[in-house]
């Protein structure tokens, strides 16, 4: 099922005609991680249940109640948000995937405060965001510029519509009767899919220990940072001995000797203050890789299907250099060739599906003189362009290598992404890391669109 622009504005309207009014007794979370908004209405309360991460976005009501579970920060900010307010409108914005919630409450003289729930129902970039007066409350997922040049989503920043995505057809004469019907059905269908459960399950879980393992890494780059700022600030203890041993003239003889002593000792404390640094250098390097291959490899599982997801596990046991026991036992499976773009002009456009099939793709398949794509920056699969007369491509094929480079990427919803290229040659793989992390010189960047041409 697609969640084209003319079914998100066909649910807001479904949304509204069925729910105006309705008030919200609570949030919650979901045992299968959708958030779920009880709406009560006519003696009877329906959950509208929103899951903007599955593929695709969904949105659906169903009848029962809400688990007494824990809940993350945005479930508990949205909660305390929505509680006793009531629907007063919902509305879809022309052409793009984004559905807008508005809430409020209502005074005997027409006076009220409003607040709206956006859902950004973007196939793997979907978002949930609380917005009040146009500053953002809370958020599913959160990131700053650093992380998304196009835009930034941050508790206490103000928030910007995402860029438009969409490029279907304004309608279509087979839509659904029902929206919300056919998002139903449609997601009984998955669900009754065992793999694809199995998939979903193992992805929440292997999400959670990678926020795990990045708090722990963070943890203790604080820890080495703290420590190089002590050993870059050693200078003062060696001005603090000189000062000591230019005014031993001045103290009487049986000063002199433990004035000689704590002197030595801040020399002492100096010096190995500054044979320290090295190893806090190449500890830190260390940790700031590990942080890149966690933010790659969470990216990997986010995009990952049922196919691919076997690869994604294995390569996040091998992620502190060696390989764990897994409770999971996984049929092995034939090596797929990458996807594979062909072009007028005769060029032939690879990509990597996974951790492994980037690496296969990059090391095994490409050749030398080869061009290799990468989104600059960010986390993405490798894009080979080759063509079997080994002749320069065009320039046509480069940019669609390079566009299809940032679509594969996590700049996907940027409506720019700057993409660097070089010869395969000057590729290398990174040391001790994991598989599709790499090195490489000698690069040009294009900075284009990301689009899809691949299926």
């Amino acid at each position: 099922m697609r969640t084209d622009p003319s079914l998100i504005a066909r649910l807001a309207a479904e949304i509204e005609s069925r729910f105006r009014g309705a008030r919200v007794t609570d949030v919650g979370l979901l045992a299968d991680g959708r958030t779920a908004i009880a709406l009560h209405s006519r003696r009877e309360t329906d959950l509208l249940c929103i899951d903007v991460f599955g593929t695709p976005p969904l949105v659906t009501v169903e009848r029962g109640d809400l688990p007494i579970a824990p809940e993350p920060g945005f479930v508990r900010a949205a909660g305390a948000a929505l509680r006793g307010t009531a629907l007063l409108a919902a509305r879809a914005r022309k052409g793009d995937r984004l559905l807008r919630l508005t809430f409020g409450t209502r005074s005997r003289f027409g006076i009220g405060d409003e607040i709206d729930l956006f859902a950004e129902l973007v196939p793997r970039f979907g978002n949930l965001i609380l917005v009040k007066h146009d500053v953002v409350v809370a958020a599913a997922k959160e990131f700053s510029l650093a992380e998304n040049p196009a835009r930034a989503v941050q508790a206490g920043g103000p928030y910007a519509l995402p860029p438009l995505l969409a490029r279907e057809a304004a309608g279509s004469g087979d839509a659904p009767e029902s929206v919300l019907d056919a998002m139903s059905a449609h997601r009984d269908r998955v669900a009754g899919t065992d793999a694809t459960a199995r998939t979903a399950q193992r992805r929440r879980i292997l999400l959670k220990r990678l926020d795990s393992r990045e708090r722990k890494l963070r943890e203790e780059l604080a820890k080495v940072e703290r420590k190089r700022e002590r050993a870059l600030a050693r200078d003062e203890l060696r001005v603090e001995g000189e000062t000591i041993f230019a005014e031993l003239h001045a103290l009487q003889p049986a000063e002199r000797d433990e004035s000689k002593d704590r002197a030595a000792e801040l020399f002492a404390r100096y010096k190995k203050l500054g044979a320290s640094l090295p190893h806090l250098d190449e500890r830190q390097a260390g940790l700031l890789r590990a942080l890149d291959a966690v933010e790659e490899l969470r990216w990997e599982a986010e995009r990952a299907g049922d196919a691919e997801f076997d690869d994604v596990e294995r390569t996040a046991e091998s992620l502190d250099g060696r390989a764990q026991k897994s409770a999971v036992v996984r049929p092995k499976r034939r090596k797929r060739p990458p996807l594979e773009v062909r072009t007028e002009e005769g060029s032939r456009i690879l990509i990597g599906r996974s951790p492994s099939e980037n690496a296969d793709l990059t090391f095994h398949v490409a050749r030398p003189h080869d061009l290799w794509f990468h989104a600059q920056g960010m986390p993405g699969a490798h894009v080979i362009l080759q063509r079997d007369d080994r002749l320069t491509p065009p320039e046509r094929d480069i940019e669609r290598a390079a566009s299809l480079a940032a679509f594969y990427s996590k700049g996907q919803a940027a409506t720019k992404v700057p993409v660097d290229y070089t010869e395969r040659k000057f590729v290398r793989a990174q040391r001790d890391a994991m598989a599709g992390l790499v090195w490489y010189t000698n690069p040009r960047t294009i900075v284009i669109e990301p689009r899809d041409e691949a299926s």
